[in-house]
């Protein structure tokens, strides 16, 4: 039997090899370190045009949404490190009693510190990839997203900390996951996108006029 190459099986097929190469890209563009900010960026723009939108290819989509996020994605990454970093620190205070303070108040304060980094971590890149914003408009738009949809945004964190998991026990995976992360989550943030993108829809007349998020 000769199988079409309209057939449900070969999409799911060009799915998938889209999502490993785009995968792929995401970590050799992140080798830097500092690019892993636009390279998600751009990971999560090209899985959503070209997987699920099927519109260009995979290495057009992404060198586009890399170079066009360039700038605020390292000025995000950093950001995002630096945070990051601080609060390893605290916590490794805590953990070998180098702070005279009351552990409760130590761990209240813990919790509110790592709210805001942990919160905005699923949204912030996505965001980037879709809005244009200042930084600051950036961090606002994830923050109010993540508390307004609390139950959307533990699913991501689970889904997140299970990956970041997995690549710590293996990290031949670290080519793999990034891309299926990305596909899986677009389900869930993309439905939390809507209801940001009505009032932009709004500003096109004619349906064919639409960018094809908009669609």
């Amino acid at each position: 039997m000769k199988l079409s190459m309209d057939s449900p099986v070969f999409n799911i097929a060009d799915q998938i090899a889209d999502i490993l190469v785009a995968g792929f890209l995401w970590l050799v563009f992140s080798v830097p370190v500092f690019t892993i900010g636009p390279a998600s960026a751009a990971l999560y723009y090209t899985v959503v045009k070209v997987v699920r939108r099927k519109r260009e290819t995979v290495t057009k989509s992404f060198l586009y949404a890399f170079r066009l996020n360039l700038k605020q994605g390292i000025g995000l990454t950093i950001l995002y490190l630096v945070y990051g970093a601080v609060l390893a620190i605290f916590i490794s205070y805590m953990r070998y009693g180098a702070l005279e303070i009351n552990p409760y108040i130590a761990v209240l304060t813990g919790i509110i510190a790592a709210a805001p980094f942990l919160f905005t971590l699923p949204y912030i890149f996505p965001v980037l990839s879709r809005f244009q914003f200042k930084v600051s408009g950036l961090l606002q738009y994830a923050l109010h997203m993540s508390i307004g949809h609390f139950i959307t945004t533990g699913i991501l964190l689970v889904m997140l900390l299970i990956v970041v998991f997995f690549i710590y026990l293996f990290p031949f995976f670290l080519g793999i996951l990034p891309g299926i992360y990305a596909y899986g989550a677009s389900f869930l943030i993309e439905r939390v996108f809507k209801n940001y993108l009505k009032a932009e829809r709004e500003k096109y007349g004619e349906e064919d006029e639409l960018p094809w998020y908009l669609e």
